[in-house]
């Protein structure tokens, strides 16, 4: 009897299986899931996750020709802003798409001193008066296209000089597991270091743009030498008393440029190529936000 029931349960098990196996069933799923999850389906028996079983489909695991076909439905332009690398898991890209489809966040905090604002993590705030950190979307990253953010800053009230700065940073995983007091990419002391991160995906030299919401101030990096102040053209129009900006980043012709009262003011700097994320940097006790879009426009590129 305990033969026969064990019997009869490797045969529904195996039946489950098969019909897992079917890649329009597993396409189905996983345009509820999020790839993390993807991936756990991917584990749970060798005829979704291998590309070597006869479940595979063009050489592909299921659940990796699943991925591929939620995105080869995106739409023209989301492809465009997500050209896949080469050896690239069709489910890696997937996430890519999911990030790109969701509000923007700072995913990595860097440095003791800032925290969530409102608790939510679309915004954050200083929390010390002479104390500074980074701010990272860790989880959004930009390759290609145009991308577009506002972001909306205030230094804290009573509290003596504070600083938003807000702009791009090259893709710096783990960097907010390292238990950092403080954090300053633009710390000349850090570039080296800074610099082992290049995964290959970095192009030209321009790893790190700040832009002053209090001032103008523009700076960008290229982590092997000195920093560089620019004086861009249309700085003498920018309102210093406007607490919210847009910027996009042009990643088809390499250029970030700044928008404050649905206007544009100037290009900050040419020839960005590669990976960024957007970042806000904070020194003392203020707070800033970050959304997708410009001026609330939910233009999610």
């Amino acid at each position: 009897m305990t033969r026969t029931c064990g019997s009869a349960k490797r045969q529904r098990v195996a039946s489950f299986e098969s019909a897992l196996a079917n890649v329009d069933v597993v396409s189905q799923l996983a345009a509820f899931l999020e790839a993390k999850e993807l991936c756990q389906v991917k584990a749970t028996c060798k005829a979704l996750g291998s590309a070597n079983d006869d479940a595979a489909v063009n050489w592909l695991s299921v659940t990796e020709e699943a991925a591929r076909r939620i995105f080869e439905g995106a739409s023209d332009e989301e492809k465009a802003m997500l050209p896949r690398y080469d050896g690239e898991s069709w489910i890696v890209l997937y996430h890519h798409l999911l990030m790109l489809r969701t509000r923007l966040t700072f995913d990595q905090l860097i440095g003791n001193d800032v925290e969530y604002h409102g608790g939510d993590k679309d915004a954050v705030q200083g929390i010390s008066r002479y104390g500074f950190g980074l701010s990272i979307c860790g989880e959004h990253i930009m390759r290609a296209g145009k991308h577009w953010a506002t972001f909306t800053s205030s230094p804290g009230v009573g509290t003596g000089h504070s600083s938003q700065i807000v702009g791009l940073v090259r893709p710096l995983p783990g960097w907010d597991k390292r238990g950092l007091e403080d954090f300053d990419p633009s710390d000349v002391d850090l570039h080296e270091e800074l610099l082992r991160e290049n995964t290959g995906r970095w192009e030209g030299d321009v790893h790190y743009c700040s832009f002053t919401m209090e001032s103008g101030d523009f700076l960008w990096s290229a982590w092997h030498d000195k920093n560089k102040c620019k004086n861009w053209e249309g700085r003498d129009n920018f309102d210093t008393d406007d607490e919210m900006i847009g910027m996009l980043l042009d990643l088809d012709n390499g250029a970030l440029s700044v928008y404050q009262k649905g206007e544009k003011l100037g290009t900050l700097k040419d020839g960005l190529a590669g990976e960024y994320c957007w970042t806000t940097w904070l020194f003392g006790v203020g707070h800033s936000s970050i959304e997708r879009g410009y001026n609330g426009n939910v233009l999610s590129h």
